[in-house]
């Protein structure tokens, strides 16, 4: 791997805080989210701690951070409660006097009235802030503030993943990235790939940071893709663009299918689905809906996706689907003729152009010799016919229910994105 393009000694920690998460009942995602985006920058944490909502352990915790941290992430405590204790004690520590922001004040009146709430004056505590600290967000509802003592950044974000995730994206990273690399702009992508193994994609990788100078990769699996984050430095930020846009090509053209760009693969679909002017059905059994989820995750979906069937029983195949009896008696409900003909139910129920069928055994029980557990069938109907295929996947049945949506969004990628497919679009 190439050198890495920050600086070693710029290592920051997470503090969580919250009775929830010490006690079992919320798990913890903020802190999982945001060190694997620092991980992927390139960006080091030496720790990460979870706290009670307990203001000396807190404190305690947040002035040895300042001793040994470039930058501190502290999540949670931000609310209107009593038991929100963050800003108040980070003041003590800090030895900063709070105030009540008068802007905040007002935006938080505003999207109360949107809402149809009444004021109440638990509220106002949302709106109080250490002096100096600098809001992430003034126009957005989520609270958020940023504060630089004795060279130490310091970033307070709520507790509510969504809105943390938000604030961490926007107002946090970039800034990071950018003061590790002692203020020189800086370029980051993070590229998804599906279908390559671990120890290929990393062989990619290591050529790249050879062929591409200063080039930065972070190599990290993402269940059930491999996310590779790649970071440039230098003081065009046009020029780096540039370059990164010449990485990317040639990382494409040597990792070839399994390449998904830094787009999710039901958005890949997507694309060439509306670009191609191709509609979309879905048949599930042993998925349960997953493929339908996550194609209507996306925004947009409506242009190209007609609907969906849960066929989990051999009656509903039958009901639903129009599978014939004889092909349930004969072959099972597991089978790839089973799979073809969920396909071409489908696609004739729903009138589309292109339809998904799965059909299989998640297990962890159902399994025999013949079709052990993780045993799935593919169909994939078009204007020119119907093909089928055969998979087998290990795991738990989430994972292998997983794995069954990901395996057929992928092989629709392929298969569309082919010059036969090239003939049949509309558009």
């Amino acid at each position: 791997m190439a050198a890495p393009v920050v600086d070693q000694g710029f290592q920051g920690e997470i503090i969580c805080s919250g009775d929830e998460l010490i006690s079992g009942r919320v798990a913890d995602v903020n802190a999982r989210y945001a060190a694997a985006r620092l991980h992927e920058a390139g960006l080091r944490l030496q720790c990460i701690t979870f706290l009670g909502d307990a203001a000396p352990l807190f404190q305690e915790t947040l002035a040895q951070a300042l001793r040994r941290s470039r930058f501190v992430i502290i999540t949670g405590g931000l609310g209107p409660t009593a038991d929100d204790i963050t800003v108040e004690a980070a003041a003590a520590v800090l030895g900063l006097p709070l105030y009540k922001d008068e802007y905040v004040l007002r935006r938080l009146r505003e999207c109360l009235e949107k809402r149809g709430l009444a004021w109440e004056e638990r509220y106002a505590r949302l709106a109080l802030v250490p002096q100096g600290a600098c809001l992430l967000d003034p126009e957005g509802a989520a609270c958020g503030f940023f504060l630089r003592h004795n060279g130490t950044l310091l970033y307070f974000l709520p507790g509510v993943p969504r809105e943390m995730r938000l604030l961490f994206d926007r107002y946090v990273l970039p800034p990071l990235l950018q003061a590790a690399a002692g203020g020189e702009a800086v370029c980051q992508r993070t590229l998804r790939f599906f279908g390559l193994h671990e120890t290929a994609l990393e062989t990619v990788a290591q050529g790249l940071c050879e062929q591409h100078e200063g080039l930065c990769v972070g190599y990290y699996p993402n269940f059930p893709e491999t996310h590779l984050s790649l970071t440039l430095r230098g003081a065009d930020s046009q020029k780096l663009e540039a370059a990164m846009d010449e990485v990317t090509r040639d990382l494409a053209a040597q990792a070839g299918n399994a390449y998904l760009g830094a787009a999710t693969l039901e958005e890949n679909v997507g694309q060439v689905l509306r670009s191609r002017g191709l509609s979309l059905a879905v048949a599930e059994s042993c998925s349960g809906g997953l493929i339908c989820h996550r194609i209507t995750n996306v925004a947009g979906s409506s242009d190209y996706f007609l609907g969906g069937i849960v066929a989990y029983s051999n009656q509903a195949k039958m009901d639903f689907l129009e599978v014939p009896a004889v092909t349930l008696e004969t072959f099972g409900a597991v089978s790839a003729p089973t799979a073809q003909a969920m396909a071409q139910g489908a696609a004739a129920r729903f009138r589309a152009d292109l339809a998904v069928a799965v059909t299989g055994i998640a297990g962890p029980t159902g399994g025999s010799p013949e079709k052990p557990v993780g045993t799935v069938f593919l169909g994939l109907a078009t204007p020119h016919g119907v093909k089928t295929r055969h998979c087998r996947f290990f795991g738990s049945r989430e994972e292998i229910k997983i794995l069954t949506a990901q395996t057929a969004l992928d092989w629709l990628r392929l298969e569309i994105q082919g010059e036969g497919m090239r003939e049949e679009g509309k558009g």
